[in-house]
């Protein structure tokens, strides 16, 4: 790999700088050719133009003018690269110049007399006293140009005129990008020389150490099904071997995990299996935001669908909610038949759970929606519709507050879960709602932690008691 990037490097130093030089050398060549023919162009043009029949020229219908106006088509019809040739004259402004002729391929000419701001050429003052080229593109009301210009003399030698030649610029661009194919090309054929030169090193060495890094890559991006698969004695054979049963343990260890992670929160197995100082197992005092959700008429489903039609319909529901809820980093603590207990902020620190809590809950009555909508569509509601209910909907309780988070109980068996008060009014607040005919409810610890714009959209409903505590909570809805 050493000498391949030895003798590449050694090549690109040259090649890239002699395409870099040829380039320039190009471009400056072509564009100095366009720039004399450009001032040619507009010499022998102020040749052909009478300086005093032009002053004399008194309006536009001046047959001399007509002449010109004619001559200067067919000048451009022999020379394509000339999109524009037209006459100025001076007026009592130094900034200001009037045109006399304009023959213009792009666009309306300009009229007889029509003023002229002298400012946008830096040219236009020194073409009074000789030919001159503005070697930059300059944009006026035609278009972006390059434009040459020379004076016109009367038989006394006194410069009475102006006449300017255009190039359309983006004729100059369609050069530029000429050359530059050209230098790309030999370029490019350049490098395919250095890739058939650096082919028989990728025989002996690159190609298996390719296999190893893109193993390496891939398994990095989480495609641990990946192997290097080199059948070699050497040294390289032997860390590709031991790479693949690396990557053969930890397809192991990851499918252990997602089957844990689906009986469990999937924070909860990748931690229980990351942390080896089992914190989590022993339980810690963590202040957090648990949303508890239940459905409505849940009961009157379960008696009056078959049972299997019930598990079907809890899972599509389950399934939807579970997105909202990973989608802002909430932990599922456990599914309580139509209730889900949810935590925000453990096993994981969140600094800004309430307010992930908050778009959660949001999001869930979003996603609800949507179920509603499909299951209308497939005719799925009308299992429940025959039993008085419209459509399904979801209370939910939000609360802030301080809980134990770890796993609860016994050496054979284990479940991760919250425990506190917190947890008690966040399922107080949920129940509330049928109280206040709302379906997201949220007490105050929560407001307070919201942004201004969750703020603006929350409802007060003032003190209201909780049942199984003294002092009433400040709630309001979202």
């Amino acid at each position: 790999m050493r000498l391949t990037a030895l003798y590449g490097a050694a090549l690109l130093a040259v090649l890239t700088p002699a395409a870099v030089i040829v380039y320039d050398v190009a471009v400056d060549a072509e564009l100095d050719n366009l720039w004399t023919r450009l001032r040619m162009s507009a010499v022998a043009l102020a040749g052909m133009v009478d300086g005093d029949r032009l002053v004399a020229v008194k309006d536009a219908d001046d047959p001399y003018r007509v002449e010109l106006f004619e001559r200067f088509r067919d000048v451009m019809s022999e020379q394509p690269e000339l999109c524009s040739v037209y006459i100025f004259v001076r007026t009592d402004r130094p900034d200001r110049l009037r045109f006399v002729v304009d023959t213009d391929l792009r666009a309306e000419p300009a009229h007889y007399g029509e003023l002229y701001d002298a400012t946008i050429y830096s040219i236009l003052e020194r073409a009074w006293e000789s030919p001159q080229v503005e070697r930059e593109p300059v944009h006026d009301a035609w278009g972006v140009s390059v434009t040459g210009a020379a004076p016109i003399h009367d038989r006394a030698g006194r410069a009475v005129a102006l006449i300017g030649v255009d190039v359309d610029a983006a004729r100059v661009d369609r050069l530029k990008a000429r050359l530059l194919r050209v230098a790309a090309a030999t370029y490019l054929a350049a490098l395919a020389l250095l890739a058939l030169a650096a082919l028989g090193v990728a025989r002996l060495v690159r190609r298996p150490v390719g296999r190893i890094v893109q193993a390496t890559e891939a398994v990095a991006r989480g495609d641990l099904s990946a192997r290097t698969a080199l059948e070699r004695g050497d040294e390289l054979g032997l860390i590709g071997r031991h790479f693949d049963r690396m990557a053969s343990g930890l397809e192991e260890r990851d499918f252990i995990r997602a089957t844990f992670g689906r009986y469990v929160s999937e924070d909860v197995a990748r931690k229980l299996l990351a942390d080896r100082r089992d914190a989590i197992l022993q339980g810690e005092d963590r202040r957090v935001t648990v949303l508890f959700s239940d459905l409505r008429g849940y009961t009157r489903l379960s008696e009056g669908l078959p049972p299997a039609d019930v598990l079907g319909l809890m899972n599509q529901y389950l399934e939807a909610m579970n997105g909202a809820i990973d989608a802002h980093d909430g932990c599922v603590i456990e599914y309580l038949g139509d209730g889900i207990l949810t935590v925000f902020g453990a096993p994981d620190d969140l600094q800004d759970h309430p307010e992930r809590a908050v778009r959660c809950a949001l999001a869930m009555r979003e996603e609800l929606n949507a179920l509603n909508a499909r299951w209308e569509r497939d005719g799925t509601a009308s299992a429940w519709q025959a039993l008085g209910l419209a459509r399904l909907s979801a209370r939910i309780g939000i609360h802030t507050g301080h809980v134990v988070a770890g796993s609860l109980g016994s050496q054979v068996r284990l479940k991760y879960t919250i425990l506190g008060d917190t947890v008690n009014i966040a399922a107080r607040l949920e129940t509330m709602n049928n109280a206040l005919s709302t379906d997201i409810l949220i007490s105050d610890d929560v407001y307070r932690d919201l942004p201004a714009e969750l703020k603006a959209t929350a409802h007060p409903h003032g003190e209201q008691p909780v049942k199984g505590r003294e002092q009433p909570v400040v709630v309001y809805s979202v």
